[in-house]
């Protein structure tokens, strides 16, 4: 039995890897929304509406894209890059989310001081290093 990655030809792993390419692109857009809305959940006081609806759409967008890799895991090449990124796509969504949710608690109280880191780190820096590596593989396809 052939392994998936010779289930797609050439010409549908090249399609494959561009789609995955595109998802990557709009996860690396969306990073300075993101760390707009960790670092006014990090550090205001008490954030206005417009926070936790950017947050949400943020978020949102993040767990879409999530969703898309995840499903190009299943169509494209046995690949650990995929999985990588899709992780790191619900990885940016969950610090999005998380960071919304310590800034708009349930409860009237919320500390004075939220453990929120400002920006999205390491994880930011993983998604773009994917994304250089998959324009080198849709380059060599």
């Amino acid at each position: 039995m052939p392994d998936s990655g010779d289930l797609l030809g050439g010409a549908d792993a090249e399609l494959a890897l561009l789609a995955l390419l595109a998802i990557v692109d709009r996860g690396c857009e969306l990073q300075p929304r993101a760390e707009a809305v960790l670092r006014a959940c990090a550090t205001i006081a008490h954030p206005g509406p417009e926070v936790a609806r950017e947050g949400g759409y943020v978020a949102g967008e993040y767990h879409r894209l999530h969703g898309w890799a995840a499903d190009a895991d299943r169509v494209g090449p046995a690949d650990a890059l995929y999985r990588h990124v899709a992780l790191l796509m619900l990885q940016h969504c969950m610090l999005v989310h998380h960071a919304v949710r310590l800034a708009f608690p349930k409860t009237a109280h919320r500390p004075a001081r939220c453990p929120i880191a400002p920006e999205l780190g390491d994880p930011a820096r993983r998604l773009r290093d994917s994304r250089d590596e998959l324009a080198r593989r849709v380059d060599d396809a």
